[in-house]
């Protein structure tokens, strides 16, 4: 602790008698004098203020004067006190001056002073300064970090744009796989329509014209049959049917207000020095968070371009596979088309080998027909024969046995005729 000694004549009867030697004679009248020592403490808003300029004045005069230390402390010694009031006045350029007013000082006490600054003091435009620039720092960071993760979305909007694009390639490939798939099952089924047709078209199935001259040649044998009948009956009859001294002490008022005049220039100084280094750094801090900004904007424009990118691929993807999901729906219905078609064929050559073998029994009972035919002739021919003989009158006992026998044979070719043609009705029945 800095300490100041003062020699402190105070003359309280309106005389004070100074002698030219080196000692200092006060009279006066009914004060007794003791040395005392004070400690001032000075501070600011709990900060000490240290180089502030303190002095004691008793009646108008400066009996003590010190300047506060680096802990914001001053002992000042007053040699000669009569327990008179005082004035203990503080002053300092950064903060706005205190007096204590009509005080009699103690010995060993400590009187304490809280200032009120007139503007920021160095620490305080540090602490700011810091404050901000670690905030501008975050927000640099921020700026960088959202820079980076702008570069990494654009990264995967690049490189999803080319999964999609190879995704679009792929289903754009599938797509024409099904295409020419479903162009092949429209035209295996057109081939095996086009088949199924020439198979009924090539198959031994009966013509309506045909089918109806066949049910005509039944209806006329069976009118034929009837005929004979009737005139076989007739013949019968005839022949029984599908974040100290006065100098000493202006002396010592004189090198008080000179060592805090010093400190407190030192301190303005300092307070300069810690704005502008504030400044610099908070303007270096503002115009790397600017950079920094700056650069994150750009980032997140190209981001979003890369998305926009990546959007439009989705969206030609998302086109594409409509197109296939189409095309495999078309493909679906052709190859569902060709498969009935050739379950068509496979029907149509069922049917054609029924109608053939159908024709087989038909052409048998053809033959057999003819057959019947040729013996209908025969019997005919001898008909004719016999009715010629009958005519003539003669032998017609002999003639209505042969006639008998004739009819007998006429007779089992119509049954036999009759069972041909109910085979050849079941099998009409059959065929289409």
């Amino acid at each position: 602790m800095k300490k100041i000694y003062v020699l402190v004549a105070v003359v309280m009867a309106s005389f004070v008698t100074f002698a030219s030697t080196t000692s200092t004679t006060v009279s006066f009248e009914n004060i007794v004098k003791e040395g005392i020592a004070v400690t001032i403490s000075v501070n600011s808003g709990g900060e000490v203020v240290k180089g502030a300029l303190i002095k004691i004045v008793a009646e108008r005069m400066v009996i003590g004067a010190g300047t506060t230390d680096e802990g914001g402390n001053v002992t000042i010694n007053i040699a000669s006190y009569g327990s008179q009031p005082v004035t203990i006045e503080v002053y300092h350029s950064l903060y706005k001056s205190q007096k204590l007013n009509n005080i009699k000082l103690e010995t060993g006490k400590t009187y304490s002073f809280s200032l009120i600054g007139k503007g920021e003091t160095a620490t305080e435009i540090t602490e700011k300064s810091d404050v901000r620039v670690v905030k501008t720092e975050e927000q640099t960071e921020k700026e960088k970090k959202e820079a980076d993760e702008a570069i990494a979305r654009k990264e995967e909007a690049i490189k999803r744009q080319e999964e999609l694009r190879k995704e679009t390639e792929e289903i754009a490939s599938k797509g024409e796989e099904i295409s020419k798939e479903t162009e092949e099952a429209k035209k295996r089924a057109e081939e095996a329509k086009e088949k199924a047709e020439e198979i009924k078209n090539n198959s031994s199935s009966l013509s309506d014209d045909k089918k109806k001259q066949i049910e005509d040649d039944i209806r006329v044998r069976a009118e034929e049959a009837k005929k004979r009948e009737e005139e076989a009956a007739k013949r019968a009859k005839t022949l029984e049917g599908a974040g100290s001294e006065l100098e000493k002490v202006k002396g010592a008022e004189k090198d008080a207000k000179k060592e805090a005049g010093k400190a407190q220039k030192e301190q303005e100084k300092e307070r300069e020095e810690a704005e502008k280094a504030a400044k610099e750094k908070e303007k270096d801090a503002k115009e790397e968070k600017d950079a920094a900004e700056k650069d994150a904007k750009e980032k997140e424009k190209d981001a979003k371009e890369e998305e926009k990118k990546e959007k439009a691929e989705e969206d030609a993807k998302k086109e594409e596979e409509k197109k296939v999901k189409k095309a495999e729906k078309e493909a679906k219905e052709a190859e569902k088309e060709a498969k009935e078609a050739e379950k068509g064929i496979k029907e149509a050559e069922k049917e054609a080998k029924k109608e053939a073998a159908n024709q087989a029994k038909l052409d048998k009972l053809d033959d057999d027909q003819k057959k019947i035919e040729k013996d209908r002739k025969k019997l005919n021919d001898k008909q004719k024969k016999l009715d010629k003989k009958i005519k003539k009158g003669k032998g017609l006992d002999k003639l209505a046995g042969d006639q008998k026998k004739l009819d007998e044979a006429s007779s089992k070719l119509d049954e036999t005729q009759s069972k041909l043609d109910n085979k050849r009705k079941k099998l009409l029945k059959k065929m289409k």
